[in-house]
């Protein structure tokens, strides 16, 4: 029997690239508000949730980890907003991008505590660069930082210290993967040439590099690692 591996946001960009390794020798659940556009690998199925409800958070655990429950679970489920300066910011999509980045992580990992207690399992949430930072951007710049979205991800990065440490005890592992700019959605394609040329590696990422960051902290070789933020931005920021 395969451990069970639950990926929100795990229809597409870094978080399908999550299910594909996972799936090597996991049996994966797919949590999003949709189902992914390419054909699911075997043993991957989906089931839809808003990570915003409390209750629906609870009734996918319970779906996903069956009889057997969770053993790994990734957190990828996000959303971004435009940049623009502080004073432009609307207060409704503030709380929305807090909601879905922040309440919606806590939500997903207060409901997935007991399946992976059972398990001494681990989890790994996708934070960003930004969050280090405090800009969403390569470079800080006055027309806007995402201040949000950058709030929203170094508060991420809190509350995987909050669940390492709590959670420690019981021997589940908690982490982060640290994203920099990283080819899919969330970048236009026109943009990569100019950001390659401002990355030390030359190049943008891929979600396939992000994913083989999160398999080796979900695999036994990392299993003294908890409370780590791994970052995989090419040399953009550096610890």
């Amino acid at each position: 029997m395969r451990p069970i591996a639950l990926v929100t946001g795990g229809a597409s960009n870094i978080g399908w690239a999550c299910v594909r390794r996972l799936a090597a020798d996991h049996d994966v659940v797919i949590g999003d508000l949709k189902a992914p556009a390419e054909p699911m690998p075997e043993g991957v199925r989906y089931l839809p949730v808003d990570i915003t409800d409390a209750a629906a958070c609870q009734r996918l655990m319970a779906e996903a980890g069956g009889e057997q429950g969770l053993a790994v679970l990734v957190h990828s489920a996000a959303i971004t907003a435009p940049a623009r300066p502080i004073e432009q910011i609307p207060a409704d999509e503030w709380r929305r991008l807090i909601d879905v980045n922040l309440t919606g992580a806590f939500l997903v990992a207060q409901a997935a505590l007991p399946q992976l207690r059972r398990a001494r399992g681990c989890a790994v949430m996708i934070s960003s660069r930004a969050g280090r930072t405090g800009y969403a951007a390569l470079n800080a710049s006055a027309s806007g930082t995402k201040a949000h979205y950058a709030a929203s991800k170094a508060a991420l990065l809190s509350l995987v210290k909050s669940l390492a440490i709590e959670l420690a005890p019981d021997g589940v592992r908690v982490n982060a993967v640290v994203p920099g700019s990283i080819e899919g959605a969330m970048i236009p394609r026109e943009r990569w040439p100019e950001l390659a040329a401002r990355i030390p590696l030359g190049r943008l990422g891929t979600p396939d590099e992000v994913a083989d960051a999160v398999r080796w902290l979900c695999s036994p070789e990392a299993r003294y690692v908890t409370g780590h933020a791994l970052d995989v931005n090419g040399g953009t920021w550096m610890s």
